[in-house]
């Protein structure tokens, strides 16, 4: 009669492990799960960083652009006003004045020399007699309108021209004209306003 012999397998199980073993391995695998928890916040927040960098650096590029923008257009403003003041000059030299000219004034404005006269923007539509007396000056009713627009801006530029005094000097007269131009660049918000006084002797 034969016996069957059966060997054991000796297999150890996680439960056979000493508690030591046991702590140790349970440890590890809450240790690598709050890892990949930790990786993905990381993740979000180095995200959100470059994203907030991002529109950081967009806004300061387009605020850049703006005050470039805003420094040519008064640049082009102030040449187009400079451009107007030049002509006024010539009008005066090649004597050209006249009170029947609209922007000629033969009496200077009471507060002609100041600049709360003049550049407070384009004033109210005016009758002609009102121009020396309507504060502030009125710059659609009552100034003379350059030939050519200059370029780059939205409208052609003006002026007033008024003569400030009339001196009869040895057979010649000495007088003092005071010029006001204006314009406002190519956006048409850029107000610049020149001031000048010229004098000319004219010889009878």
């Amino acid at each position: 009669m034969y016996r069957k012999r059966t060997s054991a397998v000796n297999c150890k199980s996680n439960s056979k492990l000493p508690i030591s073993s046991r702590r140790r391995t349970a440890f590890l695998s809450v240790r690598l799960r709050s890892q990949r928890g930790m990786t993905l916040i990381v993740g979000l927040v180095l995200l959100i960083m470059l994203m907030v960098i991002s529109m950081i650096g967009f806004r300061n590029t387009t605020l850049s652009e703006r005050m470039t923008g805003n420094v040519v257009d008064r640049n082009v403003s102030f040449q187009s006003a400079e451009s107007a003041g030049k002509e006024a000059l010539d009008v005066i030299e090649t004597g050209g004045f006249s009170t029947t000219t609209l922007g000629h004034y033969a009496v200077p404005f009471a507060e002609g020399g100041s600049s709360n006269f003049w550049d407070q923007g384009a004033g109210a539509t005016v009758s002609a007699t009102a121009c020396a007396t309507t504060t502030p000056f009125s710059w659609v009713s009552c100034a003379a309108s350059v030939g050519t627009k200059y370029a780059s801006n939205s409208e052609n530029a003006k002026y007033a021209i008024e003569l400030v005094s009339a001196v009869p000097s040895g057979g010649s007269t000495v007088s003092t004209y005071r010029v006001t131009s204006r314009s406002t660049g190519g956006s048409g918000k850029a107000e610049v306003v020149l001031q000048v006084l010229y004098i000319r002797t004219t010889t009878p």
